[in-house]
């Protein structure tokens, strides 16, 4: 089993389902009743009694035991909604944020395709989750009373919350006179309504509301034995001498480097000689600042910042960098060949000519950040160790043809998409009563914003 850094777990860690997206459609209101089993209609009976079992063509059952941590099993059903959680949260981060799209049949660096590197990471993900909850229980954790009770209504308040949002949708589109219901229909409405779209929102991340339960456990347990270990007082808590021993570490490993800089243009030159004036007078800033050293050439570095830099950051304001920053070629490296109190010019950039001073070490600027680093990085080293302790650390992955487990789903989701769409009211009948009319082009998925948090997991 591939091992999964806990860094890459709580990137995916957005996934309480709470009112979101669209639901089915409302019949007349005055009688209080829906048109859900026209929406549930549509959806494959297999699919409504165990998601799991249509997914993957009777391979596995929503419950069937894909592996045992100690007294905790992970399911099917548990594996799948981390797989279906990540290839729809990779799918969005890619395409908002580089509009780039990709297909499970892609090849990875590693050999493998991305669909089956999702079924991997589905359960790598689960055992690891269920790692901690088991270690948490061994160590005597137990949750407080706030995540206890959270657990407890955690399907109740779902449903609710679904019901809430989809009836004030439905009132807001005109599709339900709220004076045509008494408080009782209304809240059968709500309940019914909420139990139907939460149930939903779990098929289209291929899981039931029973692992969604234990999936909450396991993660509610992994955050309080990470606090109860990383607090205050904790076995591994972030004291200034661990830190202080952590950060040549961090740094080396981000490659951070401190430093400022002149940029000298060439962005509006007309031609080569308009560049070749730019250099030069680069240049001639160059020859007079390498001259000097200490406090006057940081002096002298800052005016000749106010007077020529055109990158727009702050003269005498100390920038630091790291090795995935998105910096013209040239610049960082240029950065990376000098030592704390040098001075360097790069080569022609797409942004011109850069002057560099490498500034000393200023670790103040990345203590946060490397403070969480460290309860990330050695809280991932105890998973691994811990998942090798309880001899789950070559858990098979999930046996399936990954390109039609992905269409199915694909399939699936755009059935309960379609099922959940909120229609468009119909006033046209003069009976006096809401009928729907047409589905409206708003449609979102059935969960599909998974981030918008009801409970927040990770507090």
């Amino acid at each position: 089993m591939k091992q999964i850094r806990i860094l890459a777990l709580l990137l995916a860690l957005a996934l309480c389902l709470a009112g979101c997206g669209s639901a089915p459609a409302s019949s007349g209101a005055s009688s209080g009743s829906t048109s859900q089993a026209q929406g549930d209609a549509a959806i494959p009976q297999e699919a409504l009694d165990d998601v799991v079992s249509y997914l993957t063509d009777g391979a596995y059952a929503a419950d069937d035991v894909v592996a045992t941590v100690g007294d905790t099993a992970v399911t099917a059903a548990q594996a799948l909604y981390w797989t279906a959680y990540q290839q729809y949260y990779m799918t969005y981060y890619y395409y908002s944020n580089y509009g780039m799209t990709f297909q499970m049949s892609d090849q990875m660096e590693d050999g493998t395709t991305v669909g089956q590197s999702l079924l991997d990471f589905g359960v790598d993900t689960a055992v690891a989750y269920a790692v901690a909850a088991q270690r948490a229980q061994d160590n005597g954790v137990s949750l407080s009373e706030e995540n206890a009770a959270a657990l407890e209504t955690l399907y109740s308040d779902n449903v609710t919350s679904y019901g809430e949002d989809r009836w004030q949708a439905y009132v807001d589109a005109g599709l339900i006179n709220e004076s045509d219901y008494t408080v009782e229909q209304r809240a059968e409405w709500i309940q019914t309504e909420g139990e139907s779209f939460y149930q939903h929102s779990l098929m289209y991340y291929a899981t039931t509301p029973q692992a969604y339960q234990d999936t909450f456990t396991n993660i509610y347990y992994f955050n309080t034995l990470r606090d109860n270990l990383f607090g205050e007082g904790g076995e591994y808590a972030p004291t200034e001498e661990t830190m202080a021993d952590y950060l040549p570490t961090y740094i080396e490993d981000n490659g951070i480097c401190w430093a400022r800089c002149i940029l000298f243009s060439t962005m509006d030159c007309a031609d080569d000689a308009a560049v070749a004036e730019v250099q030069a007078q680069a240049q001639a800033v160059y020859d007079e600042l390498s001259a000097l050293s200490g406090e006057a050439l940081s002096a002298a570095f800052t005016e000749r910042q106010s007077q020529y830099d055109t990158s727009g950051y702050t003269a005498g304001e100390v920038q630091y960098y790291t090795n995935t920053d998105s910096l013209v070629d040239g610049f960082y490296e240029g950065i990376q060949a000098l030592e704390p109190g040098q001075v360097g010019m790069t080569e022609q950039t797409d942004y011109g000519y850069f002057i560099l001073l490498r500034e000393a070490d200023q670790t103040d600027d990345i203590s946060a950040n490397a403070q969480e680093s460290y309860i990330v990085t050695t809280y991932d080293s105890l998973i691994s160790q811990w998942t090798e302790e309880y001899g789950v650390s070559d858990v098979a992955g999930l046996e399936l043809d990954a390109d039609a487990f992905y269409t199915k789903l694909s399939e699936l989701q755009q059935t309960l998409s379609d099922a959940d769409t909120l229609p468009t009211a119909d006033t046209s009948s003069g009976d006096g009563t809401t009928s729907a009319g047409s589905t409206s082009s708003d449609g979102a998925t059935s969960g599909a914003d998974a981030s918008s948090a009801g409970t927040d997991a990770q507090s």
